[in-house]
């Protein structure tokens, strides 16, 4: 975790102080592993701590990677010592590098990444673990697998639920629309995509998922929610993250220029009001920029394949952007009658 001869400036928890204490998956109840990565949350970390203690499923572990906070997060960490299995506070080279960090401290059958100014839903674990021992002919040593549950987003008006959404070949040109705090990856999964991309400062967890959908990482949608994600951040920064999408374009597709990787975010990053700041890079024509683009890509199969996927075609006689590809119509049905009868839910246990 550091490099020779420096030793982090404090660690402890459960598994330091109280090796006994410090749960272990047992048979019909794999551990869940929730891992933090902070720096200065002292007013936020108190509530996604209680919300890990508060889990109904007996076997939950917690570790927290602390990036040199100077505002007392670490005396919050040091005071809820008996809580946290593992906690370590050193320095960092930034969120992605403090994640991995994490994930190789994390003991569990699963693994979930738990922002600071986040909390968990009592049955989180339960439903991701429980999901696992139906999936899994051994639980305690799955095979690679993802786990995408739904994740409640909190808004100055009240919480909306956000459905994971599907992750395929078209995901590279789409960006999956997956809440990262709501994935349960086992550790075969991590062994499968490697760790984060700590080149990227936002984009890293995007570009996980992708990883893990070309190793073919097998994928489950939850629906239900496990997670209450705060909107702010660095992932909530469109304009910074639509730069570094295209960024992250051109890195996996080494043979797109700029103007083609704009041309792929034109057709179908999701967040489309972030792309009025760059209208300037958007083709006259875009349906004629995209079979140009798909012809002279042509011996490039990951592309050609995402680029099948999201039914390029369709865009080609059009000058501007098509509405981005729908759920089928009868799973949108579906999911919209879930998203209805939760939120109802919520607002009666509120």
């Amino acid at each position: 975790m550091t490099a020779p001869g420096q030793a982090p400036r404090a660690q402890g928890g459960r598994r330091f102080d109280a090796p006994a204490s410090s749960p272990a998956g047992r048979p019909g109840q794999p551990l869940v592993s929730y891992v933090t990565v902070v720096r200065n949350a002292v007013a936020t970390l108190p509530r996604t701590l209680a919300s890990v203690r508060a889990q109904t499923w007996p076997q939950v572990e917690h570790v927290v990677v602390d990036g040199l906070s100077d505002d007392g997060t670490l005396g919050v960490i040091e005071a809820h010592r008996g809580q946290i299995d593992c906690y370590v506070s050193e320095a960092d080279a930034g969120l992605y590098d403090a994640l991995n960090k994490a994930v190789a401290l994390a003991r569990g059958s699963l693994i979930c990444v738990l922002n600071a100014d986040d909390w968990l839903t009592p049955d989180a674990a339960a439903i991701a673990a429980q999901a696992l021992l139906r999936l899994e002919p051994d639980a305690a040593n799955p095979g690679p697998r993802l786990l995408l549950s739904a994740a409640w987003v909190e808004y100055p008006k009240g919480p909306r639920l956000w459905l994971p959404g599907v992750l395929d070949e078209g995901s590279w040109l789409s960006c999956p629309d997956i809440c990262h705090n709501g994935v349960y990856a086992t550790p075969a999964a991590y062994g499968a995509t490697g760790p984060y991309d700590t080149r990227l400062r936002v984009v890293a967890d995007t570009r996980w998922l992708l990883a893990a959908q070309e190793a073919g990482v097998p994928v489950t949608p939850l629906r239900l929610p496990t997670v209450h994600y705060s909107v702010g951040g660095l992932s909530s920064d469109v304009s910074r993250h639509l730069r570094e999408f295209v960024a992250l374009l051109r890195q996996r597709f080494g043979a797109l220029d700029e103007a083609e990787a704009w041309t792929l975010a034109h057709a179908w990053y999701p967040h489309r009001q972030a792309l009025e700041a760059f209208r300037d890079r958007c083709p006259p024509h875009l349906g004629a920029a995209l079979a140009a683009l798909v012809q002279r890509h042509a011996g490039e199969p990951l592309l050609q394949r995402a680029l099948q996927r999201m039914d390029w075609q369709r865009q080609q006689p059009h000058a501007r952007a098509l509405p981005l590809r729908k759920k089928p119509r009868l799973q949108r049905w579906r999911d919209s009658l879930r998203k209805r009868w939760l939120e109802a839910r919520l607002r009666r246990q509120a």
